[in-house]
């Protein structure tokens, strides 16, 4: 016999965990990812005295008032009854609830013997009460039965259509803990298209693509995020560099790798390119199902960086279905026609590789030698100058990413440098990391913060309406017009 007022207690305990990490290991894992630095919400800008972001009530209503921002995901605690059933609801007698208390008590505390001990009475007691199923299921993921702990939580949702969403969110999460980061990301994109916002989602898929070393695929979600004003400092460092994470940033448990791609990559940022590019290598020559076109993409980029120009002709060769999808290929492909003195071709293949990575100043380097080869060398001065800008953004937010200490003037500088480069959304974005910033260091009193907070939502707004990707797409191009890719 199933309990409707139950199944709203028990949403409210899932939608719970997928917002706050329903278990102390998530929990403990989502503390430790935080590393030296929190993230710092945009449109939220007061900051504790340790220079990490937080918001007083009194600021955020402040803040709420001036930037109107886009609405965020409602709390569960917020939208739903608390979690405990009432002596007069209680099914089973007034032990149920007792026993529930306990069981979250020895939960939290770390204690999973006498926590397996506490469900398993509570299942004698009520096994179809979906707060049952649910603690059970809490219970085994936290003794690393992920397998058992998402099949109980799905078959909950066929009985309760209504927690689909919840399962699917909180599920995902443990997938990602299992290794099954595929069925993982089917569950986030799901989620993506149930849910009217998306913020939340977005930014828990985008840290599963980065972590597998799938940045470019990550931007359109941290880009979307930046366009709901609902970006965080980590976010915008993930941005500024899409051919490999921040050194600061890889070095840190948040960013910590998983598949061959995101090792591959991971590798790359901390300088380790040796043992980077030999496990490409033993990885297409043991024909493993891990090396796929992202994987043959990437390793030509290496052999371009190591200087073994003489091996990317055979790389070319080889070239397997679906590798023009990456900007790795472009760079490389581009390299090779470079070496071989065919400057036209070279030209159109790095402009395809700066289209799909704008982030990538070493193919604007190699771009702007091909184009100053071709004769075109007022483009090429601006393939230099881009080159140059995205370089010191990179090294500003390696700076941010490598140390706790924030200089509010050289967040300046990195707005200034995003303007240039025609980036206004992030450039937005840092400009409200500024104002925490300033608004901890008193440089900025509460009436100038909620002004500057105002004119950041008024700008964003102004960005969502302009209709202008033709011309941002020739800016990137330094002008180049494409011609259309043959099949």
């Amino acid at each position: 016999m199933h309990f409707p007022n139950l199944l709203c207690q028990m949403l409210a305990m899932v939608s719970l965990a997928l917002l706050c990490g329903c278990s102390r290991e998530t929990t403990k894992e989502a503390t430790r990812r935080q590393d030296k630095q929190r993230p710092i919400p945009v449109d939220h800008p007061q900051a504790d005295p340790s220079g990490n972001a937080s918001l007083s009530a009194t600021d955020n209503e402040n803040v709420e008032r001036a930037q109107q921002p886009m609405p965020d995901i409602p709390r569960a605690q917020e939208e739903l009854p608390e979690a405990g059933v009432s002596e007069a609801a209680d099914p089973a007698g007034m032990g149920y609830g007792n026993l529930q208390e306990d069981t979250m008590t020895a939960l939290e505390s770390g204690n999973l013997t006498e926590a397996f001990e506490l469900v398993r009475k509570l299942e004698r007691v009520d096994g179809e009460n979906p707060q049952t199923i649910f603690l059970m299921a809490r219970v085994l993921a936290e003794k690393h039965r992920f397998r058992q702990a998402v099949k109980m939580l799905d078959d909950l949702a066929v009985d309760f259509p209504d927690a689909k969403l919840a399962v699917l969110g909180q599920t995902a999460e443990w997938l990602v803990f299992q290794g099954d980061w595929t069925a993982a990301e089917e569950r986030y994109r799901t989620l993506l298209t149930l849910v009217d916002e998306t913020s939340l989602i977005d930014r828990l898929l985008s840290r599963l693509l980065i972590r597998q070393g799938r940045q470019v695929e990550a931007r359109v979600l941290l880009q979307r995020l930046c366009k709901a004003g609902n970006v965080e400092e980590m976010d915008l460092r993930s941005l500024l560099s899409l051919s490999w994470p921040l050194p600061g940033d890889a070095a840190t448990e948040a960013f910590e790798p998983i598949g061959l791609q995101g090792i591959v990559r991971n590798a790359i940022s901390l300088g380790e390119i040796d043992p980077a590019i030999e496990m490409l290598l033993q990885a297409e020559d043991e024909n493993s199902a891990a090396f796929g076109a992202a994987e043959f993409a990437l390793l030509g980029r290496l052999l371009v960086l190591t200087g073994q120009h003489d091996r990317i002709s055979g790389w070319v060769d080889r070239a397997p279905e679906g590798v023009e999808q990456y900007s790795d290929y472009w760079f490389a492909l581009g390299k090779s026609q470079l070496e071989q003195k065919n400057f036209p071709e070279a030209v159109n293949s790095l402009c395809r590789a700066v289209l799909l990575d704008e982030t990538d100043h070493r193919a604007y380097r190699m771009l702007a030698a091909a184009l100053k080869a071709i004769g075109n060398h007022e483009q090429a001065e601006d393939a230099v100058e881009r080159a140059d800008w995205i370089q010191q953004t990179v090294k500003l937010g390696d700076q941010m990413a490598s140390s706790p200490q924030r200089d509010v003037r050289q967040i300046g500088v990195l707005i200034e440098l995003l303007e240039k480069l025609r980036r206004p959304l992030e450039a937005l974005g840092w400009r409200g990391i500024q104002v925490a910033y300033g608004r901890a260091n008193s440089m900025l009193d509460e009436s100038s913060a909620k002004n500057v907070l105002q004119m950041i939502n008024q700008k964003r707004v102004a960005e969502l309406q302009k209709k202008d990707a033709d011309a941002r797409r020739s800016f990137i191009t330094c002008g180049v017009d494409l011609p259309p890719r043959s099949n």
